[in-house]
C-alpha cells in the first residue's frame, strides 16, 4: 500500500477517533459505542510503524504492562478472579497508549482543528435539533435538558465536563490573537454562541467548574489584560448564578455544611456500643445515633453520593493502601457501602463502578499509586511556566472529572492524562526517569 495513502488515512482516523472518543462517548447502544472508534488509528499506526520490527510494541507499552502485573498481584493477594471486562480494558489502554505516542506529534499540530470541527457542528446541530424538538430550556441545576432531550449528550453534567475544556481553550486562544481572520472571526462567533449555550442549560458542574478553571487561568495569564477581564467577568457570573438559584446553590455549597455531620454520623457499624452511648450523651449531639440518617442533614442526594463515594475511597485506602487494581472500583464499593447509613438505599446503586469523582476511583483502585497520578495535575501547572491553550484543555479535561467522575474511557479523561504525561517529560527540571525511559523507548 502506499505510504502516503496510509498517512493521510491514519489521519483521518485520527480525526474521527479523537472526535468520537472526546465528545461522543455518550452515544451508545447495546452493540457499538462511539468511543471505540479511537482504535481506528490504531491500525494504519500498525502499518507505518511496526510492519518492519513487530516485537517494537512491547518496548511501548511499559505503563500498561506495570497497571497490568498490578491488577494481577492484587487479584491474586485479595483473591478476586480477572474477567472478560478487565482484559478488554487493559488492551483498549494498551492501544490509547499506543495511538498516542507514536501520533502525539500529529495529534498536537491538528487538534486545533479536531476542536474547531465539534464545536461548529455541534452548534449547528444543537440550533438545529433545538428548534425542531419544541424543548424549553428550564433553568435549573437538577435535571436539566440535556437529560430530558439525551441529545450527544445524558445529562446537563457530562455537557459540563467537556464544554468547560472548550471555553477555556478559546478563551486562551482568542486572547493571544493579535488580529482577527475571517476564519477566526467566524470561529469566535460559534465560540461565543457556544458559550451561551453552556451557560443557559445551568449545571453545577460546569458553574463550579468554570469558575475553578478561570480562576487558575487568571492566576498563570495575570498580565494579559483581555484575558484577565474576561476571566474575572466570567467567574462572577457564575458565582452569582450559583448564590442566586436556591438549586444550584444547594448543589454546590450544600456539601460544606453537611461535611462535619456526615463524618459524625455516618457509620454506626464502625462503633461499638459504649461509643455510641457516648455521643448519645454529649450534649453537642441531642440526636438519638441509633436512628440516625444522613436525611437528617439535609443535603441533596448527588451531595450524598458524592461524600459517600469518598468515604468508600477513605476505608478502601486505609485498609487496602496499594489499591483494589485497574477497573476494580466496584469491589471496595460492595464491601464498604452497607457500612454507611443512607437516606435512601437507592443511593447504593449509584456510582458502583466508577465513583462519583474520578478522585476516588484513582485512589481506590491503585492506592498511594493513585495519589502519584493526581499529584501529576499540579505539578503539571505550577511547574510549566506558561500555560497554553492546549496545555489547559487537557488540564481542564482531567480538572472537570476530579469534581464528576465517568472512568477512564469517557469524556477523553485518559487521553488528557497521557498527553499531559509527554508534555511532563518536557519540562524542566522534572526528572520521571521511568517517563523518559518509556519516551525514549526504541
Amino acid at each position: 500500500m502506499n505510504k502516503t495513502l496510509i498517512e493521510k488515512t491514519n489521519l483521518l482516523f485520527l480525526y474521527i477517533g479523537i472526535f468520537c472518543f472526546l465528545f461522543l462517548w455518550d452515544i451508545k447502544s447495546e452493540l457499538f459505542e462511539f468511543r471505540y472508534l479511537i482504535v481506528l488509528p490504531f491500525f494504519t499506526s500498525i502499518l507505518v510503524i511496526y510492519r518492519n520490527n513487530p516485537l517494537k510494541i512491547i518496548n511501548e507499552i511499559t505503563i500498561p504492562i506495570l497497571i497490568f502485573l498490578h491488577l494481577f498481584i492484587l487479584s491474586s493477594y485479595y483473591d478476586f478472579s480477572l474477567n472478560k471486562r478487565d482484559y478488554f480494558g487493559l488492551l483498549y489502554l494498551i492501544i490509547i497508549f499506543l495511538i498516542i505516542k507514536k501520533n502525539k506529534n500529529i495529534i498536537y499540530s491538528n487538534f486545533h482543528k479536531i476542536l474547531n470541527y465539534f464545536i461548529i457542528l455541534f452548534t449547528l446541530s444543537y440550533i438545529f435539533f433545538f428548534v425542531y424538538s419544541n424543548s424549553d430550556i428550564v433553568l435549573s441545576c437538577y435535571n436539566g435538558w440535556f437529560f430530558r432531550t439525551k441529545f450527544i449528550f445524558l445529562e446537563n453534567s457530562h455537557f459540563a465536563i467537556i464544554s468547560v475544556p472548550l471555553i477555556n481553550y478559546y478563551s486562551l486562544y482568542f486572547s493571544q490573537l493579535k488580529s482577527l481572520s475571517k476564519k477566526n472571526l467566524i470561529l469566535l462567533i460559534f465560540s461565543i454562541i457556544f458559550l451561551l449555550i453552556s451557560y443557559s442549560n445551568f449545571s453545577t458542574t460546569f458553574l463550579v467548574g468554570m469558575a475553578l478553571s478561570q480562576s487558575m487561568i487568571v492566576f498563570k495569564n495575570y498580565f494579559n489584560s483581555k484575558l484577565f477581564f474576561f476571566s474575572v467577568y466570567i467567574i462572577t457570573v457564575c458565582i452569582v448564578t450559583l448564590l442566586s438559584y436556591e438549586q444550584c446553590s444547594e448543589r454546590s455549597f450544600g456539601a460544606i455544611k453537611p461535611i462535619k455531620e456526615f463524618y459524625i454520623f455516618k457509620n454506626t457499624q464502625d462503633l461499638s456500643e459504649n461509643e455510641i452511648i457516648n455521643i448519645d450523651q454529649n450534649k453537642e449531639f441531642n440526636e438519638d445515633f441509633s436512628k440516625f440518617k444522613l436525611q437528617d442533614i439535609n443535603m441533596s442526594m448527588s451531595v450524598e453520593t458524592f461524600l459517600v463515594s469518598l468515604e468508600i475511597t477513605r476505608k478502601s485506602f486505609f485498609e487496602k493502601p496499594f489499591g483494589v487494581g485497574f477497573n476494580k472500583y466496584y469491589l471496595s464499593h460492595s464491601e464498604y457501602i452497607n457500612k454507611i447509613i443512607l437516606s435512601d438505599p437507592d443511593i447504593k446503586k449509584n456510582n458502583i463502578k466508577d465513583g462519583s469523582t474520578n478522585i476516588s476511583k484513582l485512589i481506590t483502585e491503585f492506592g498511594v499509586f493513585g495519589i502519584f497520578i493526581i499529584l501529576l495535575l499540579p505539578i503539571f501547572y505550577f511547574r510549566n511556566k506558561k500555560i497554553d491553550n492546549l496545555d489547559f484543555f487537557l488540564l481542564s479535561v482531567i480538572s472537570m472529572q476530579f469534581l464528576r467522575g465517568v472512568g477512564y474511557f469517557n469524556g477523553g479523561f485518559i487521553f488528557a492524562y497521557i498527553l499531559l504525561i509527554y508534555k511532563l517529560i518536557y519540562l524542566d527540571n522534572l526528572n520521571f526517569r521511568f517517563l523518559k525511559l518509556w519516551h525514549n523507548s526504541k
